[in-house]
């Protein structure tokens, strides 16, 4: 497949926001196969969330699979325990519960073993299996709290390497590792594991828990941006997701990314593109008319 091939969709498929909206007709709303059927039949990638709290089933990914489209393709978001957020045990299959851990003072899982989170890793991959080819790459959101450093590099190569032969896009939370020297030590050590820098959109601030703007491209296969949207009063006020992310981009903010994302298609095959806004319907809107506006781009280039 040559460059330009630019993929629009949203974080989720199933946010109750996106129900509550009324976005899916009313014969799909509460049927889990019909909105995914109706999902795919207007984006051609979606981003699973749901991975990061419970470990799928096989029954469950390979439903996923018969419902949508043969080029249609799923970015899963790696589960809390690989990404080193706090995890509740008792969300993991049982057989994981007994493998070690260092626990909070709430008995979430907070330092796991590399035997759990190797395990967990496997279970993920083996799990993913079912969707073949329409499997992306798992997407390791790394928590706001790691900082850039020797070590944190070290266990994230290492967490790549156990990934593999799946890609994996890597979403740096903490600005630390938008330091000029960290970012191209870490840029090189993603694509020497062939995975992508997520490329973010979020408020205009400075504040340490804020990625700004870095365009990277440090897979030849996928690029890979995540649009959260710009509400910084909510960031770190905001009780839900979507309180944090409540947000509506216009046309000319969207239009922002239009070269961007265009460039970064000329670098490698595939761009995704992952509204992550998902307060009401604002994710599926703006996901729809950024899709129009790429469209609208490659139409001008062409001409």
């Amino acid at each position: 497949m040559s460059g330009r091939d630019v993929r629009v969709g949203t974080a989720s498929w199933t946010d109750p926001e996106f129900i509550k909206a009324g976005w899916y007709p009313a014969e799909v709303k509460d049927d889990a196969e019909g909105r995914l059927r109706h999902y795919a039949s207007r984006f051609p990638m979606v981003e699973v969330n749901a991975t990061f709290y419970a470990l799928p089933t096989v029954d469950t990914t390979a439903s996923w699979a018969e419902r949508t489209p043969q080029n249609f393709r799923f970015h899963v978001k790696a589960h809390q325990v690989v990404s080193g957020h706090p995890s509740d045990p008792a969300r993991l299959p049982p057989p994981l519960r007994e493998l070690p851990f260092g626990a909070d003072s709430r008995g979430r899982i907070r330092r796991p073993s590399r035997e759990l989170r190797d395990a967990v890793i496997d279970a993920l991959l083996e799990a993913c299996g079912p969707l073949g080819d329409k499997l992306g790459a798992i997407l390791v959101q790394l928590p706001p709290f790691v900082v850039a450093g020797d070590e944190q590099r070290a266990e994230l190569a290492r967490i790549l390497g156990r990934l593999r032969p799946a890609r994996a896009a890597v979403e740096f939370r903490h600005r630390s590792w938008a330091e000029p020297a960290e970012v191209a030590v870490t840029t090189e050590l993603l694509g020497e594991h062939d995975a992508a820098w997520v490329c973010v959109d979020a408020p205009r601030s400075d504040a340490r828990n804020v990625m700004p703007t870095i365009v990277e491209v440090t897979s030849p296969a996928l690029a890979y941006v995540r649009l959260h949207g710009r509400n910084a009063a909510s960031w770190n006020t905001g009780r839900t997701v979507a309180e944090r992310f409540d947000y509506r981009y216009s046309d000319q903010e969207l239009e922002e990314w239009v070269d961007p994302v265009l460039e970064m298609a000329e670098r490698a095959q595939e761009v995704a593109v992952v509204f992550n806004n998902n307060a009401r319907d604002h994710a599926l809107r703006n996901a729809e008319r950024f899709g129009e506006l790429i469209s609208a781009a490659k139409e001008r280039v062409s001409d």
